[in-house]
């Protein structure tokens, strides 16, 4: 009864009594969630121990080299062992082709090497034994046909340059001087993106989680029935 008493009362006075609107609370803008680094699955510890135990501890990767006619030229080269896992992987505009490389360093490591790059409609080869057109379908099958990605196949990328250019035993390895080709280009790419070649020219990799959309972009060698003793192209892998 008093409740109904009150009500009518409020009604009666109309405006005489004001409502107090409660403040509100400006809202905190919140944090825009960032998506975590993500890396590629760690060497297999079987694995691991297999290439620890078959492959010995490789000398330090940077060599000076000098030619006949006096040339000095500065490089990193190392040895990878093919898995024989090819894919293409996406890299900003690029197009990777990759086949998977175990390396045996200071620790050992299982990561992407560029096979080749598609940039636009130009295609590069990295496999410097490769002399024919850069097409990349009849370069992928020339690759198949002579089994030059096949699963423990010795490969030797290296990055090299004349002495005072771009590659250098402290500074490691400058690919804003490098130049403005394909092969430059995404080099520089990926060390901008994921700042990695130090743990390569250090013999670091495996050390550390390799972070995803990375891989080894420099040419390479492979070991064939024309450059090397039959029982050193390959090794055996489980």
């Amino acid at each position: 009864m008093r409740k109904l008493l009150f009500l009518f009362v409020l009604l009666l006075t109309g405006c005489g009594l004001m409502v107090t609107p409660t403040p509100t609370r400006t809202p905190r803008p919140t944090a825009t969630p960032t998506e975590a680094p993500r890396y590629y699955p760690t060497l297999d510890a079987s694995m691991r121990q297999e290439l620890l135990y078959r492959v010995p501890k490789p000398k330090a990767y940077y060599r000076k080299v000098s030619l006949p006619d006096g040339t000095i030229y500065e490089m990193f080269s190392l040895m990878v062992i093919s898995s024989g896992k090819v894919e293409t992987l996406k890299a900003g505009k690029y197009d990777l082709d990759v086949v998977w490389v175990y390396e045996r360093n200071l620790n050992a490591a299982y990561y992407p090497l560029v096979v080749g790059v598609l940039d636009g409609e130009t295609y590069t080869p990295y496999y410097v034994g490769y002399t024919g057109e850069p097409y990349r379908q009849a370069y992928l099958a020339y690759l198949k046909e002579n089994g030059i990605l096949e699963r423990g196949r010795r490969l030797f990328p290296s990055v090299s340059d004349k002495s005072g250019g771009y590659v250098s035993l402290y500074k490691r390895i400058e690919w804003d001087r490098c130049g403005d080709g394909t092969y430059c280009q995404l080099g520089k790419y990926m060390q901008d993106t994921y700042g990695v070649d130090n743990w390569v020219t250090d013999q670091l990799m495996g050390l550390y989680p390799i972070p995803e959309g990375w891989a080894l972009a420099w040419t390479w060698d492979a070991a064939t029935e024309e450059n090397s003793d039959p029982e050193y192209i390959k090794i055996d892998l489980p």
